[in-house]
């Protein structure tokens, strides 16, 4: 399936117009005198993290300081902290990047867990469930003039060798999203008979990733080779909003939707105020900024995706049923198995 998102005109917040154009590659100010602040660490672009802390802070008089950072970074970060920990929330990261080490977190069930869908209701003690997220693919239309782009399976076609950006599954969800689906979409339904595909894309990409989930999609929008990345429906979504040559595709064989959770760090001496934040990005107001002005599902069942937002009613798409258990605790094993063939294909330019 795929998607050419039009411009959204409308219900766009004051705090969302000072984030212009794709890049997201602004930095948030140093988080100055943290031991008064609520910390959260997140690998969310800045156009998603500003406009709901904004609110967040007006309504509760929390002051938060942020760290960006990619999922495994600051998974890595808390597991070296855990003994003395810096951050109060990890926001953002995907159940299956995060649920093999709920050991950092504390068990918390937010107040609007009864509010939700079933599928996004608490499943994993400590993880509270933000929003949902397809894995697409975006296309430049302008770069690339090669057959019809539909699926995985077409990343293969010559025409894209070296034209394709994906991020390094140890650092990025939305990475590590994309070879769980290709495994599971291109393995028919079994991830281990994925793996012939996954050699002949590392063969694709030259065993190149990019380090920088904003990279991956950046440089497709920007000038230079790269005409297709691996990345979230968000991304791609806001970056087609804004006037860039772009579609997304869904991929025909199959595409995983994974869930995007908030965390309250284990030991945290801020627990209230942590709290006060997953119940308030949970709740009515968040979820429908998110769905209307922020290119994300919601998970509440009050709220669904609104008519003014460009993504395609969920039940369209093909998704993956994946064994949440064993994405779980394969990703370690999954990883250093991409990261083997893509050494294997790897040449210095």
């Amino acid at each position: 399936m795929v998607a050419r998102v039009g411009s959204i005109a409308l219900c766009i917040a004051f705090a969302l117009a000072l984030f212009v154009g794709c890049s997201q590659n602004e930095s948030l100010p140093p988080p100055a005198d943290k031991a008064d602040k609520l910390v959260v660490y997140s690998p969310h672009p800045i156009a998603i993290i500003k406009p709901l802390l904004t609110q967040f802070e007006a309504e509760t008089d929390i002051p938060v300081a942020v760290i960006r950072g990619g999922s495994g970074e600051l998974m890595d970060k808390l597991e070296a902290e855990k003994d003395a920990p810096v951050c109060d929330v990890l926001w953002g990261g995907m159940l299956s990047t995060v649920a093999g080490r709920m050991d950092l977190f504390e068990e918390y069930t937010c107040t609007n867990d009864q509010a939700m869908m079933p599928e996004f209701r608490q499943q994993v003690a400590g993880a509270t469930i933000f929003s949902d997220l397809p894995a697409v693919l975006m296309v430049n239309h302008d770069k690339y003039q090669g057959p019809p782009i539909k699926g995985y399976g077409d990343l293969l076609a010559p025409e894209l060798k070296g034209h394709i950006a994906m991020g390094d599954p140890a650092k990025s969800s939305a990475a590590y999203a994309h070879l769980v689906g290709m495994l599971y979409a291109m393995g028919g339904g079994n991830p281990e008979a994925g793996w012939d595909y996954v050699d002949a894309f590392c063969a694709q990409i030259g065993g190149n990733t990019i380090s920088s989930s904003t990279e991956v999609y950046k440089c497709v929008i920007n000038t230079g080779p790269m005409s297709v990345s691996l990345t979230f429906e968000e991304a791609a979504a806001k970056c087609a909003s804004e006037g860039s040559p772009v579609d997304l595709v869904y991929p025909r064989e199959g595409l995983l939707s994974d869930q995007d959770g908030i965390y309250i760090v284990k030991g945290t001496q801020k627990q209230e105020q942590a709290r006060k934040l997953l119940d308030f990005l949970t709740g009515p107001a968040a979820q429908r900024q998110l769905s209307e002005q922020l290119y994300r599902r919601p998970v509440r069942m009050d709220l669904p995706v609104s008519p003014l937002s460009p993504l395609p009613p969920k039940e369209k798409l093909h998704l993956i049923r994946q064994d949440r258990a064993l994405v779980s605790s394969s990703r370690q094993d999954w990883v250093n198995r991409f990261h083997a063939l893509c050494q294997k294909y790897y040449t210095e330019e």
